[in-house]
């Protein structure tokens, strides 16, 4: 499979479900033509994110070999690119750390599960990228003198952390309630996650790029 730069990458069982979410991201608005790949196999999807630059990877836990623990798997994938995983509730503790961090989105395995997970990717996608980049460039750059030697803590765990809660209970009313609120509610609650989003990763990218031009305040 030639694959263009940045596709998404889908790790999930053949079926209905897949082939769903595949096209649900492959016709987002934004980008007609998205590159999607898809995998059954665990190890060609790591394969083929560690060989090309993909913007996005959605992780279906049911590809895991029982030995394989979903925490250590998703952390090796969010070193590529973002990553929705789908998994039963219970597995949800495990990823809190890389949730927190604006690095995963989590997905409780149920009923529509697979239209979520594709459009917290179609979101992730239409975030600012290049310019949440440039503004946290010029951020630290501006206020390195002033700003605090646990600058990037204070951004995961004082704002990151409580945005992460208003995202998850949004997305739960969205999953769960949708049906029961009325369409003036749930384009509501979709701004909301809309908004959270892209909050989140302008937290993430000022996160970075506050680590990688002060290495040595990097907290431990």
């Amino acid at each position: 499979m030639n694959l263009k730069e940045n596709p998404v990458l889908i790790g999930m069982h053949e079926g209905r479900e897949r082939e769903e979410l595949a096209r649900a991201i492959a016709r987002d608005g934004q980008h007609e033509h998205r590159e999607v790949a898809v995998f059954s196999s665990l190890n060609d999807l790591q394969a083929r994110a560690g060989r090309v630059n993909p913007c996005a990877i959605v992780l279906e836990s049911r590809i895991l070999e029982s030995r394989e623990s979903l925490d250590e798997v998703t952390r090796r994938l969010a070193v590529c690119a973002p990553v929705v995983v789908i998994a039963p509730a219970d597995s949800q503790a495990g990823l809190a750390g890389l949730v927190q961090m604006g690095e995963v989105d989590f997905v409780a395995r149920a009923e529509g599960a697979a239209a979520l997970a594709a459009s917290l990717v179609t979101r992730r996608l239409r975030a600012p990228q290049a310019s949440s980049r440039d503004f946290a460039r010029d951020f630290t750059a501006a206020w390195a003198a002033d700003l605090p030697s646990d600058f990037s803590e204070i951004l995961r765990h004082e704002i990151n952390n409580p945005l992460t809660g208003i995202l998850g209970n949004a997305e739960l009313l969205l999953a769960h309630e949708r049906g029961k609120l009325s369409p003036n509610g749930v384009q509501r609650l979709e701004t909301i996650v809309d908004l959270a989003v892209r909050l989140r990763e302008t937290i993430r990218r000022l996160t970075v790029e506050w680590e990688r031009e002060h290495p040595s305040l990097r907290s431990a």
